[in-house]
């Protein structure tokens, strides 16, 4: 496709994957903090190397202007999510562009459009889709997000909405300071659960491959039918969380049981700013964005049967305990759905504050 010098290439070549995988160091090379990409890891997934390619199909898209890539994204039909939800919705990941590109991407978006009609679906989301994509930062633009989230530019708002998208979904990031008298609080939720028999383990104590078991099961049980997601088997869940046996993830990740039966599940993970983030040198962070003091509470799950009577509450407490005792000031929430009110009152229970508003896309095909 073609238009002027705008040109919107599908992604095939292992040279373009590369420079598909590289566009966000060109979008965010004036950030002091941000997290990128793993490069090798969307390859592998758009090259059909990864546990999930067998229940995708996926067609990488690149604008370029003057044969020099703009912006990006990835059409994908992902039939395991449709057959759950019975609908037959594509999506939109891995966007990014650079300022100024309004033209080219409008081109790219009707681009995945038009390939995901022509896969019979009816609607196209951008923004959030299991494992695949995380929605849009609508507040904190240029701050550092918390871990796995954007931190978009503000622009991006303003692509989507002239390609003819519309806000779907809200979803809120949580942060606790963990003070003294917090810590109190979550030592009597943990206790509470306790005299009312469910026992709370960290994923080490309970054993860490079970534990990854246990996760899936509760995790697709509680989540049937929460917005966005779909089921995952163990047989993806392993390879994808069994390096992090040796890490702190395996201490600061619970479960809970009642009976011998896992009931409940939390996996949180420390700063990984350190490590995985790209900082410039001499940049400060702020401690409640990270820099070495804020772990984050990623998902949390518990069985229907078992609602309302504080086990997550629980969990989380004993999570954020454990981040305490190890010198992390700050504790996330992260990611509620604005409706999740259930969700919205554990957090609050927690202590913890919206520090940060997303957004998902979606357009009627």
């Amino acid at each position: 496709m073609g238009n002027g010098h705008i040109r919107i290439e599908r992604v095939q070549s292992r040279e373009s994957l590369e420079e598909f995988a590289r566009l966000p160091f060109r979008v965010y090379a004036d950030r002091e903090a941000w997290w990128p990409p793993d490069v090798q890891h969307e390859i592998d997934l758009l090259s059909g190397r990864t546990p999930l390619s067998s229940f995708l199909e996926l067609m990488p898209l690149l604008a370029r202007r003057d044969g020099h890539p703009m912006a990006r994204v990835s059409a994908v039909v992902n039939h395991r999510y449709n057959q759950h939800w019975n609908e037959c919705i594509g999506q939109l990941i891995h966007f990014e562009a650079v300022a100024d590109a309004d033209e080219a991407v409008a081109a790219m978006l009707e681009e995945a459009a038009a390939w995901l009609r022509n896969r019979a679906m009816t609607a196209a989301r951008s923004g959030f889709a299991a494992f695949l994509d995380y929605p849009y930062a609508i507040d904190g633009y240029g701050e550092f997000p918390s871990f796995l989230l954007r931190g978009n530019p503000d622009y991006y708002h303003r692509l989507f909405k002239n390609a003819g998208f519309e806000t779907e979904k809200g979803m809120l990031d949580f942060s606790a300071e963990l003070t003294p008298e917090l810590l109190a609080r979550y030592r009597s939720a943990i206790e509470a659960a306790e005299a009312a028999g469910v026992r709370i383990r960290s994923w080490r104590e309970y054993g860490f491959p079970a534990t990854i078991d246990a996760w899936t099961d509760v995790t697709n049980a509680a989540f049937a039918r929460h917005w966005g997601w779909n089921p995952v088997t163990r047989a993806e869940s392993r390879p994808m969380l069994m390096p992090l046996g040796e890490t702190a993830v395996a201490d600061l990740s619970m479960v809970a049981s009642e009976g011998g039966e896992p009931i409940g599940a939390v996996f949180s993970v420390p700063d990984f700013s350190a490590t995985l983030a790209q900082v410039r040198p001499g940049a400060h962070i702020a401690p409640e964005r990270g820099g070495g003091s804020r772990g984050a509470l990623i998902n949390i799950g518990v069985l229907e049967k078992a609602r309302s009577r504080g086990v997550g509450l629980a969990m989380a407490a004993r999570s954020f305990l454990a981040m305490a005792a190890r010198g992390m000031r700050y504790a996330g929430y992260t990611l509620v759905l604005d409706d999740n009110w259930a969700s919205r009152r554990t957090a609050e229970r927690l202590g913890a504050r919206v520090t940060g508003n997303f957004v998902a896309y979606r357009r009627n095909l």
